[in-house]
């Protein structure tokens, strides 16, 4: 009997240790945790007090987001912020600041758009004097250039004023086309 029991035991200890690996590997699977369906109406996510810099193919400063508050909605490819402060920049050089009270951003179409108290303030240059302008919304479309709305706005250029209803703002081409009810306080 010992003889019988003596070639049992390695096999009987084989298998035991094979049940046992089994076991241990089972346990250690990592096993991912099944998805579960987001909110469409909540946040996916919620930034803080979040700045963000974008550089030009030469590494120079092109553009500088910060905001109190930044989140996205699930399935969604537009951002949102609250308290949002844009400036752009020209080779480098600081060209216009925007503050806002909200915006919000789609990376897809590269088209930021700015509600409430909306403040654009062009720095000025050799050949321009500074604009400040006022509305309660604006549009820029990054891939254009452009700035527009069909808002009200007030357009302080060196000692002249402007008031109007809409604007398109081709900066590239540096052209403003005012769209309606055009007010005009010139003074050289």
């Amino acid at each position: 009997m010992k003889s019988r029991a003596g070639k049992l035991f390695p096999l009987s200890l084989l298998l035991g240790m094979g049940l046992i690996a089994s076991w241990l590997n089972i346990l250690t699977q990592w096993q991912q945790p099944a998805p579960h369906a987001l909110n469409p109406d909540k946040p996916e996510y919620t930034i803080e007090e979040i700045n963000a810099k974008r550089f030009d193919e030469q590494g120079r400063p092109w553009q500088q987001l910060t905001a109190t508050q930044m989140w996205k909605l699930p399935k969604a490819s537009t951002v949102y912020f609250t308290e949002p402060e844009l400036e752009q920049y020209n080779q480098g050089q600081p060209d216009y600041h925007i503050t806002a009270d909200n915006g919000r951003y789609n990376k897809q179409q590269d088209v930021a758009e700015f509600f409430g108290r909306v403040h654009l303030l062009r720095v000025a240059q050799a050949d321009k004097a500074a604009m400040h302008l006022q509305t309660p919304s604006l549009r820029l479309d990054n891939r254009t250039q452009t700035a527009s709305n069909n808002a009200p706005v007030v357009m302080d250029y060196g000692s002249s004023q402007i008031k109007a209803v809409g604007f398109i703002y081709n900066h590239q081409a540096g052209q403003l086309k005012l769209l309606s009810q055009v007010r005009m306080h010139y003074a050289p």
